[in-house]
């Protein structure tokens, strides 16, 4: 009889994209899930990491989370979640006591919980795999940081330590449960992983001093479930084991507009482990459009989408134009070919006298400060503050910054 897993990752719930909330798309993608666990007859779902988008998430966040999680129980599913980045492993720790009532298995990730080991068994209650759950990791969670330590030798030893790490939940493992396959879960940078936009692969080594060898996951591991990258992809390991990336549910940013969002469906028979791709339906796309005036009025004008919800769509201008007029014939234009406009930008050779500010005046939006949230993270950044601080900060600073602008309108 059949075992079967499904693999996800990164759904980032309460994402707001350009102040646009996910919560719609977010549902869509969980019914379409569940529906699926049921289809494929699906005993087990590991969501690797990236939950919510926030440490701190909206009350409808955590609604659809627990929505997923009491459905999930009753299609008598066990449902294995672990930290990242984006996560507060306090905040998911705090509840995973009570959800082990709902056959969930949290690891959310603090200093003294790192790791769990967690079997899996069919109806008869016999083992067919074993899931060693580990969530993100942070340099300071696995060694203590010498004093005046270089990048160089700090880069080493935490990659030192991440191998040593799941190494030793591997032996363990191997001691308690034999003869089955071993499934990994990991949230991080492996080399050679392939983003969306290739501008901000250093963007995903912030925190871990950059990419993880692949080779430092043992041949013990026959597939590591993993998080981090929205971008699916199997990464190459010298021993075959199967390391693989489920990517986001959704697209979460214009850079991933062309991405094939997918989950993985694992399958074990016979204590052997295949594994296969299922698309998910595309709720709502993304488009960059990009041109003169003209080329823009006639790409939207053609424009069509299959998917149920409105297009949100980035236009780059190429050319400077009147844009009273072109605003006009381009929203409307957008309006009826169902795309909302989130994003225009100006591309254009400057002028003397042209600035950021006459173009934002002008009708695009080139104004930095539409990206002061960014610029907020920067700053962070350069104090010395880490991702998990800063995802702590950005709910106070958004409500403050929210407070702000009310009192200026």
């Amino acid at each position: 009889m059949l075992y079967k897993i499904i693999h996800t990752a990164d759904w980032h719930l309460g994402q707001t994209f350009k102040q646009k909330s996910r919560i719609e798309e977010h549902l869509l993608f969980i019914d379409w899930l569940l529906k699926t666990i049921e289809n494929e007859h699906i005993q087990a779902v590991i969501i690797a990491g990236d939950i919510f988008d926030v440490a701190n998430p909206s009350i409808e966040a955590m609604d659809l989370y627990h929505y997923f999680l009491v459905n999930a129980y009753r299609l008598n599913v066990t449902v294995i979640v672990i930290g990242g980045n984006h996560d507060s492993a306090a905040r998911l720790n705090t509840t995973g006591s009570l959800l082990k009532l709902l056959n969930v298995h949290v690891v959310g990730g603090d200093i003294n919980a790192l790791g769990q080991i967690v079997p899996l068994k069919n109806k008869e209650g016999q083992i067919e795999a074993t899931v060693i759950a580990v969530p993100y990791l942070r340099d300071g969670d696995l060694r203590k940081i010498a004093e005046a330590e270089s990048i160089k030798d700090a880069k080493l030893e935490f990659t030192q330590s991440v191998k040593h790490h799941y190494d030793s939940l591997l032996n363990e493992a191997l001691t308690l449960y034999k003869n089955v396959p071993i499934i990994g879960t990991a949230h991080l940078y492996i080399s050679g992983s392939s983003v969306s936009d290739s501008s901000k692969e250093n963007m995903h080594a912030i925190g871990t001093l950059g990419q993880i060898p692949s080779y430092h996951f043992a041949n013990g591991y026959n597939y590591l479930a993993m998080g981090h990258i929205h971008k699916p992809q199997v990464i190459k390991h010298p021993e075959n084991v199967i390391l693989k990336y489920a990517g986001s549910p959704i697209s979460l940013s214009f850079s991933e507009r062309n991405d094939e969002k997918e989950i993985t469906i694992l399958t074990i028979e016979n204590g052997q482990l295949a594994y296969e791709s299922l698309p998910i339906p595309t709720q709502r796309n993304l488009k960059r459009f990009k041109g003169n005036a003209d080329e823009l009025l006639a790409e939207i004008g053609n424009y069509k989408t299959f998917s149920n919800l409105t297009t949100w769509a980035e236009l780059i201008i190429t050319e400077r134009v009147n844009f009273i007029e072109f605003n006009k014939k381009i929203d409307e234009l957008a309006a009826q070919n169902n795309i909302e406009i989130l994003e225009k930008i100006l591309d254009a050779p400057k002028t003397e006298n042209s600035s950021v500010r006459q173009n934002f005046n002008a009708g695009t939006h080139n104004n930095p400060l539409d990206d002061i949230a960014q610029i907020f993270t920067i700053k962070c950044e350069k104090a010395g503050l880490n991702e998990e601080n800063i995802n702590e900060l950005m709910p106070l600073f958004e409500e403050t910054l929210s407070i702000v602008q009310n009192k200026q309108n």
